[in-house]
């Protein structure tokens, strides 16, 4: 009979990856190239900072959802493994891009574009778009190794 809490938290772990990963993808992939290519560049940076907001309370969630179901699983049945520390460092790896982007970065952005300084908006956003493609990296690592 397959354990079915097991199935469980697995299925709760995997499925906040692929939201904070897939959230991720679609917007990079899908909705930015859309929004610049239908709006003037400051409509667009208005409807990107609002969505990079909700996507921020999201990946707050999915952080949440993460740490609780790796303990759990890492309590209940896993063994420390290389394999295991691969994962946890990836997924501390992505916690932390987070909270720089959350804490540091956005804020940074948000001053920069609000006083029209093209430079260093320009700047941090390269900041930010490599910030965004480390985490979807180490997502993917995450992903493959659990």
């Amino acid at each position: 009979m397959p354990n079915l809490t097991y199935m469980a938290v697995q299925w709760t772990y995997l499925t906040a990856l692929a939201v904070w990963i897939g959230g991720m993808v679609a917007f990079a992939a899908l909705f930015a190239p859309s929004l610049t290519a239908v709006l003037e560049r400051p409509q667009a940076g208005r409807v990107v900072a609002d969505f990079l907001g909700r996507f921020r309370k999201v990946v707050i969630g999915c952080m949440v959802v993460l740490l609780v179901t790796s303990l759990i699983k890492f309590i209940a049945w896993e063994n420390l493994t290389p394999w295991l520390l691969l994962r946890w460092g990836a997924l501390a790896g992505m916690f932390g891009l987070a909270v720089y982007d959350f804490g540091s970065l956005a804020p940074r952005l948000a001053a920069a574009r609000a006083a029209e300084d093209q430079a260093t908006f320009g700047r941090l956003h390269k900041t930010a778009v490599s910030t965004m493609s480390a985490t979807l990296l180490l997502g993917l690592l995450v992903l493959f190794v659990s």
